[in-house]
């Protein structure tokens, strides 16, 4: 019994080798570096140094704090990017770094993370059982006041494809505590729906009592372009103190880049699959996917 317990003991540990082995060799030596040399209005372009869509960079001017971008598009040996915050300060030179993600530690007895796609190796968001009761912006940064998050688990922005003959079939009606919602539209757990109506007529606030009374065990909400005023009345007057303990918001408001709206869209649905993945119930509500859409169109106008 001894023997086989030593083997297996020896067996994890040289598991765990061959994981810091794999993770080492596929680090990079040096970051990659080049230079700012065009900014038109929401696009910067850079030279020097290629890098695939959706890399994280930073962009360091002289005397002044970095700013971070993504690389949103190329042509020859041009990069276009997508700054995630203001741009005020920044001069033609300056260096542009790219980003290497934190790759996460290899553990005894688990395989190595998955580094195989260049998705998994872009840009990785925090998620975890610590984000209850949190507020978060697009980039996964507090906005509630509470401190830090005290999580050490990460996932990939871009989630991997999802098998079709592996979706489980609809059938088992989901409880969104809206009784005339429950009766004439019942909502099946694991479809999708639209709420769609013009402005000032409750859309809000019927997404609110879904995410207060709702059988689900988590709710993931996107505040995606709203005003900056409305996240703070949806948080405290819609969803309450009851609806945000058992939630996760993301606020990308209308005052922040199209491109942190995009990707607060895409790290609520990041979040809603880490929970479901572990067997929870979730519901994710985005609010809304209009002004989602208009992210779109405003990066895709902007690239030209």
């Amino acid at each position: 019994m001894t023997d086989r317990t030593e083997i297996q003991h020896l067996a994890a540990w040289h598991g765990f080798l061959n994981g810091c082995r794999q993770t080492a060799s596929q680090a990079n030596s040096l970051l990659p570096s080049g230079h700012l040399t065009r900014i038109n209005g929401l696009v910067m372009e850079a030279s020097g140094l290629k890098l695939p869509l959706g890399s994280s960079c930073r962009i360091v001017p002289p005397g002044g704090s970095p700013i971070e971008a993504e690389v949103v598009g190329f042509n020859g040996e041009r990069l276009f990017l997508m700054p995630s915050e203001d741009v005020y300060g920044l001069s033609p030179g300056a260096r542009v770094v790219a980003l290497e993600t934190p790759n996460p530690p290899p553990q005894v007895g688990r395989p190595p993370p998955a580094r195989r796609r260049w998705i998994d190796r872009a840009k990785l968001v925090p998620v975890g059982e610590s984000l209850l009761g949190r507020v978060l912006d697009g980039a996964g940064r507090p906005l509630d006041r509470l401190g830090p998050l005290h999580t050490n688990s990460l996932r990939p922005l871009q989630s991997r494809p999802f098998n079709p003959m592996s979706r489980a079939p609809i059938n088992q009606p989901l409880d969104v505590g809206v009784r005339a919602v429950n009766a004439l539209l019942c909502i099946g757990r694991g479809q999708r729906m639209g709420l769609f109506a013009g402005s000032g007529v409750g859309k809000s606030v019927l997404l609110g009592m879904m995410a207060r009374y709702t059988a689900a065990e988590v709710i993931v909400v996107g505040l995606i372009g709203e005003r900056g005023r409305e996240v703070k009345e949806f948080i405290e007057q819609i969803l309450g103190e009851e609806g945000l303990r058992r939630s996760v918001v993301i606020a990308a408001p209308a005052d922040v880049s199209p491109l942190m709206r995009m990707q607060g869209a895409a790290y609520a649905t990041c979040i809603a699959e880490y929970f479901r993945d572990r067997g929870r119930q979730v519901l994710l509500i985005m609010d809304s996917l209009t002004r989602y859409a208009m992210a779109q169109r405003e990066i895709a106008l902007a690239i030209g």
